[in-house]
């Protein structure tokens, strides 16, 4: 697998934020989002090789529950993914991706040979100032039949807004969040937090791994 880092740090997002976690970064990713915070995982040479079972054998030693496998975007390398998911035993584990592969062929192929631990996916759905408005939408009726994840979108400006807008009625059933670029401050989440407000079934959401200074 090619791998930017492995670290402990708390989940800064989703439905599992705060909990103490294991992270597996990936290297690489096909997409190239306006307001990424993880550049140096696009290009460049901030990697290295492992194998899954070497990464397995250091996740399933921890003690810690929750295991998040992030990037770049982890699915690009998802044969070897697979090969890494079914080796990990007793975790949590969340993948955050860019929503742009088919995630249940994954999800049926892990939950097939791995009854020792939970999947989840944390699944963007990317916004036009991301400059890559790509999403697969099978990936819609997945999460509403598995169970098995929620949606992100991150929020830059108005436009991003009035795309959320006209997607939300698609999504009943699934949970969602409204991310803020952080970058873009304070009166920035003032105005995501109105729009929460005037909306259902969705949640405001900070990076809390930004608020606290850590990775």
């Amino acid at each position: 697998m090619k791998l930017h880092s492995l670290f402990t740090s708390l989940q800064g997002e989703g439905r599992f934020q705060g909990y103490p976690t294991e992270f597996i970064r990936f290297f690489g990713c096909n997409l190239n989002c306006s307001y990424c915070d993880t550049k140096q995982t696009l290009s460049g040479d901030s990697f290295y090789f492992d194998t899954p079972e070497a990464v397995a054998e250091k996740i399933n030693k921890s003690d810690i529950l929750d295991v998040c496998i992030t990037g770049g975007e982890p699915l690009c390398q998802e044969e070897e993914l697979l090969k890494l998911l079914k080796l990990l035993r007793g975790k949590r584990i969340s993948i955050e991706t860019n929503g742009s592969f088919d995630l249940e062929p994954l999800y049926r192929d892990f939950s097939t040979e791995n009854k020792a631990s939970e999947l989840w996916f944390s699944t963007d759905w990317k916004t036009p100032s991301s400059g890559n408005p790509l999403f697969d939408e099978r990936n819609i009726g997945f999460l509403k039949k598995s169970v098995s994840g929620w949606i992100k979108f991150v929020v830059g400006n108005k436009e991003d807004l009035d795309f959320i807008d006209e997607k939300l009625p698609l999504l009943d059933g699934i949970e969602t969040y409204l991310s803020p670029v952080f970058e873009n401050g304070r009166d920035w989440f003032s105005s995501v937090e109105k729009f929460v407000k005037s909306h259902k079934n969705i949640r405001l959401q900070l990076q809390l791994h930004k608020i606290l200074g850590i990775e």
